[in-house]
């Protein structure tokens, strides 16, 4: 599952989820729109934050927007 849909799901500000897994709004901000890989770390903590409905595997694999 794509995280916008996650959020979207579970009514999560972009905020409220970028404090869950201590990282700034601007960089979650930035994997949410695809404008930057998540790193393996912010993937591991994403993949846990969700319960694996968000996998660090899809995170990884999704390409940067120019």
């Amino acid at each position: 599952m794509m995280l916008r849909v996650y959020l979207a799901i579970h009514k999560i500000s972009v905020n409220d989820f970028a404090e869950k897994i201590n990282y700034t709004r601007n960089a979650v901000s930035y994997v949410l729109n695809e404008r930057r890989r998540a790193s393996k770390k912010m993937a591991k903590l994403i993949e846990q934050a969700t319960n694996g409905e968000v996998t660090a595997k899809e995170l990884l694999e999704i390409k940067k927007k120019n």
